[in-house]
């Protein structure tokens, strides 16, 4: 499975749940789990943290041979998208500037929608605010109002795209022990290599 995270730093809980002109958006609330996270909001994407280093989403997946890109303007992240060669990839924005002209917010919704088109159900589709989220992911049985950590979101995301998940892991996944139908394409081969390569950094 496919993972494509929206980091928007900054972004307030009570725009992004409670704007009803951002269509996008609560369509996606009624399609899958959204709340609010405790904790240090820029947290969201550690993993696990082991002496000086630091474990986060990004490095998981490339240890376990994955792509993963960053993004800062929607017509990359399509380009992207459209080329159908990517794993995971991430849009990063800040949500903390005033006195601009426009709706960051009302932008923010126009570039998901038109992103929406270029993704299939094998994606998990993260939206990431001010100590807030929404999940989508076709095997998410998890629906509705859901609190949590901020760190419990990437053992949760991992989780749903069929990784397997360091026993040193900080965070808790909100579908641990749930039936999931997933597929992270990793072989039997490749699962060996990740465990090796994270043993080799002190997370197994």
């Amino acid at each position: 499975m496919k993972i494509l995270v929206f980091d928007l730093n900054g972004a307030k809980r009570t725009k992004l749940f409670g704007d009803e002109r951002l269509e996008n958006l609560c369509r996606l609330m009624d399609m899958g789990c959204f709340g609010e996270l405790e904790g240090n909001p820029r947290e969201w994407n550690i993993l696990a943290r082991h002496e000086s280093h630091t474990l986060t989403l990004g490095e998981f997946l490339i240890q376990a041979g994955k792509e993963f890109a960053v993004f800062d303007d929607f017509a990359a992240l399509q380009a992207k998208l459209a080329s159908g060669a990517w794993d995971c990839c991430q849009y990063s924005a800040s949500f903390s500037a005033e006195g601009d002209s426009t709706d960051p917010y009302l932008d923010f919704d126009l570039g998901l929608g038109e992103t929406l088109h270029y993704l299939s159900d094998d994606t998990a589709l993260v939206i990431v605010g001010e100590s807030c989220f929404v999940l989508v992911a076709s095997n998410n049985p998890i629906t509705g109002y859901q609190d949590g950590s901020t760190l419990d979101l990437t053992p949760t995301i991992l989780e749903l795209a069929g990784y397997p998940l360091p026993s040193a892991a900080e965070g808790k996944s909100w579908v641990a022990g749930m039936e999931l139908n997933n597929s992270s394409g990793l072989t039997e081969d490749e699962q060996a290599m990740l465990r090796e390569r994270l043993s080799g950094l002190g997370y197994i």
